[in-house]
């Protein structure tokens, strides 16, 4: 079985695309669990018509911990599917999306199927659709965010049960926190080189917020993920001269991309995180641009 758990908080405009995404897949055994998570909208109501329509199937939660981590934690706990599929409330599966990945995980034995999924969002009037890739070298994966994204992965009950599931406390980088864990804790990640999920951006995310504070702290949270994922690489002897220039490469670009809107501040995190190997030419150039002399090495 899979267990189907959407997180729902102020979603009554979306969570029927969501859930119509769900009940249309090819696969059938699985259980939908809906858990509510502090809204003030008409979501609760219209969660409740759906577990009266579908009873045995569709089943909801209340979770008043606010946040995504603590309700797909919640909807972890009584979910019965040896698998996990997470869907934020306005994102949408692609009709064999289960049956494709829960077929590649039994098959590889593995712990989690990290999938490629399609961007969507409106800039400019229009829409735009971009492919978001999976890389199948798990750890480059890892430290580039390309092994897949919360609602795009196939995820196994007893590996995130071994872990405590998300950390409920962390404000950002919480999947890619997660699939560290996972990893330290000996699981297979295994990706999924197929677009099999639509993930639908929205303007008030996280890394969307108008605040500098907030913005610093998402920033902040990637980099001490990628510091714990070199750790975790020296101490198990895996740390090759690629991957740590890879590391390097990604904490400079996600400094150099706040340059603007917090000069001071990211010349100090720049100072502080000073790479140990040398960058490709395009940042060299960036750095060249913005501070009129070469990187630091």
């Amino acid at each position: 079985m899979v267990s189907v758990i959407i997180p729902c908080h102020n979603c009554e405009k979306t969570i029927d695309r969501a859930i119509k995404s769900v009940l249309q897949q090819s696969y059938k055994h699985i259980e939908v669990i809906l858990v509510n998570n502090n809204s003030t909208d008409n979501t609760f109501q219209r969660l409740l018509r759906y577990q009266n329509i579908f009873p045995g199937k569709i089943k909801v939660l209340d979770e008043l911990k606010k946040g995504a981590p603590a309700a797909r934690n919640t909807g972890i706990k009584k979910a019965q599917g040896e698998w996990i599929q997470l869907l934020d409330a306005d994102d949408e599966l692609l009709t064999s999306k289960l049956e494709r990945q829960v077929l590649i995980g039994e098959e590889n034995d593995a712990d989690v199927v990290a999938g490629e999924s399609m961007l969507s969002y409106i800039s400019k009037s229009k829409e735009v659709n971009v492919v978001r890739h999976t890389d199948v070298d798990i750890w480059r994966g890892l430290i580039t965010s390309n092994l897949g994204i919360t609602s795009s992965n196939l995820w196994r009950k007893t590996a995130l049960d071994q872990v405590n599931g998300w950390d409920e406390e962390l404000s950002s980088s919480q999947e890619y926190d997660l699939l560290l864990r996972l990893l330290q804790n000996g699981a297979k990640i295994i990706t999924d080189k197929a677009v099999n999920t639509i993930i639908h951006l929205s303007t008030n995310s996280v890394s969307n917020s108008p605040s500098i504070e907030r913005k610093k702290e998402v920033l902040n949270n990637r980099i001490a993920l990628r510091l714990r994922i070199r750790e975790q690489l020296i101490a198990t002897g895996q740390y090759t001269f690629n991957l740590e220039r890879t590391i390097d490469n990604y904490i400079y670009t996600e400094i150099l991309s706040y340059y603007k809107l917090f000069p001071k501040y990211a010349v100090e995190l720049l100072k502080t995180h000073k790479p140990n190997v040398k960058f490709s030419l395009k940042l060299r150039l960036w750095c060249r641009l913005l501070f009129k002399k070469p990187a630091f090495n």
